[in-house]
């Protein structure tokens, strides 16, 4: 859906609505909870970014076509934290209000990630929820921006919540269960992407201490997601586990079950049958982890791979896996490089109070300036079930001035349900842009802490993307560089530069833009 600046309000709009919707899911559960919410500690912090940005291409056009543009930016935020022995609450809104100079007109964006955890009942009832609002790109085979200033047809605001009360119990040492519901949705400003809404159920039993040599489990699953204007998808898996443990740090793994989807696939086979997994997994030291399975699913042969490990100043990761998803399935659960998560894993050795790391890591991506995630291969927007494999590898390394980030990944996504459902969101000249994609890229990010004041943040991405059903790929490069200033305790000044190209294998299409920014935020 094309964005169109307006001088009218948005505060009547669905797509408001909605987004107070998507906000609300977590703060409303901890309201709930009122006798939890009172005996947490309860911090708030406002605060309000003010910036103007100069581009050369406002609209992200192709070469000899563009428009440059003079923006203000006003962005009032607030995060909210709450921390008590049964409650763990941590929320960030922040509304992008924009005005365009030589055009006229304003616009509004909408950001928040919201997640609350709490123990209702003693060591037995608890609910965990989390909500989130974004701006994201809808397909990497378009104009693309990293920066939601820019007005581009490419992108669309996403809502997504999830509430999940679950029960657990422990039989001594003999064994432990879990009964969990899980009830979610996403929604979108694009007209073509189906809303859904989702309702779960999961239950385990899984062997206790008094196991020490052989281990088991056995876990039922049973989900069933509504689209507008669709056919439901459901799914229901059956699974038994076993362990045996050759050494204290490695342990041979194996599964087995029945799995079951109801979608018509394109092969016109039953997309449902018996799946098993061996493998092992081995923590020679405790900074150190591995565990690799492969075996066979009913789409073919599956594998999954997840690598950590940590010295006194790197932290490095590798991982793998496969499975059966949707575009709506992915917004739940986001594969992204997350900073904090890559900061966490590296300043886990010098500061073990996760509670104490925690607050570090976010002081510190926000004195430097440092953006939430990596770039990552776009999730692009469709209706199809599709088979995702990824791969996904990254290291930090944290000296006394400086923090390197650096990832690499490569995803592929093959199609296994019929392009008829994305008429209204491709087009249907389009449908076979999403049989088969395949993106890769790499990113890094160097932060420099100049002074005790003053750190300067330089950051380049490459990201190659292609429909291998019709041949189209494009190629995007893009560069930032930032110079961060505290004037204050909470007094932050940013001056930014980054740089857009994007190339295309169609004629007329390349793109370029360069931006600078100079903004000013003041934390209350």
């Amino acid at each position: 859906m094309a964005i169109t600046i307006t001088k009218r309000t948005h505060a009547t709009t669905p797509a408001l609505k909605q987004s107070a919707s998507a906000v609300s899911a977590v703060t409303m559960a901890t309201l709930l909870l009122s006798s939890w919410a009172h005996a947490a500690e309860w911090k708030f912090t406002p605060t309000v970014e003010v910036a103007e940005i100069y581009t050369d291409n406002l609209r992200l056009t192709p070469r000899g076509m563009e428009n440059s543009e003079f923006i203000t930016q006003i962005s009032p935020g607030l995060t909210i934290e709450g921390t008590g022995r049964q409650l763990k609450v941590k929320a960030r809104y922040e509304m992008q209000n924009l005005a365009y100079t030589k055009q006229g007109g304003t616009n509004t964006n909408h950001q928040f990630a919201g997640d609350a955890h709490a123990e209702l009942a003693k060591n037995l009832f608890f609910l965990d929820g989390k909500a989130q609002v974004s701006q994201q790109t809808i397909s990497p085979f378009a104009a693309q921006s990293d920066s939601t200033v820019n007005l581009s047809n490419n992108r669309t605001e996403v809502r997504s919540y999830s509430l999940s009360p679950y029960l657990q119990h422990r039989f001594g040492s003999t064994a432990s269960t879990e009964l969990r519901y899980t009830h979610d949705a996403v929604t979108t400003d694009t007209g073509g992407l189906l809303d859904n809404e989702s309702d779960g159920i999961f239950f385990s039993v899984n062997s206790g201490p008094s196991f020490r040599t052989l281990g088991w489990g056995l876990h039922y699953s049973q989900r069933n997601t509504d689209y507008d204007h669709a056919n439901s998808l459901k799914t229901e898996e059956t699974a038994a586990n076993l362990y045996y443990l050759l050494t204290p740090r490695f342990k041979l793994t194996a599964t087995a079950g029945y799995e079951k989807y109801n979608y018509a696939s394109l092969g016109g086979e039953k997309p449902e049958g018996r799946f098993w997994t061996g493998g092992f997994s081995w923590a020679p030291t405790e900074r150190t982890s591995i565990a690799a399975n492969a075996g066979h699913r009913f789409y073919g042969k599956t594998f999954s791979l997840l690598a950590n490990h940590r010295t006194r100043r790197t932290a490095w990761s590798l991982g793998y896996n496969d499975d059966i998803t949707t575009s709506q399935a992915q917004y739940l659960i986001p594969a992204t490089t997350d900073t904090s998560l890559f900061l966490n894993e590296l300043w886990q050795s010098s500061i073990p109070d996760p509670e104490t790391r925690q607050q570090i890591v976010d002081s510190f991506i926000l004195d430097a300036g440092l953006p939430n995630t990596l770039n990552h291969s776009i999730n692009t927007l469709t209706n199809r079930v599709f088979l995702q494999k990824r791969w996904l590898a990254s290291v930090a390394v944290n000296g006394a001035k400086n923090t390197l980030l650096f990832s690499v990944f490569n995803t592929r996504r093959e199609a296994q349900t019929s392009g008829g459902v994305d008429t209204a969101l491709l087009g249907a000249g389009n449908l076979a842009l999403e049989d088969n994609t395949h993106q890769r890229g790499v990113n890094a990010l160097w932060n420099w802490r100049m002074s005790a004041r003053t750190s300067a943040n330089f950051s380049a991405g490459y990201t190659q993307a292609e429909s291998l059903a019709t041949d189209l790929r494009t190629d995007t490069r893009t560069y930032r560089m930032a110079l961060t200033r505290n004037f204050h305790r909470k007094l932050k000044g940013t001056l930014e530069y980054r740089r857009l190209q994007q190339n295309f294998n169609q004629p007329a299409r390349d793109l370029r833009e360069n931006a600078v920014t100079a903004s000013l935020l003041m934390t209350f």
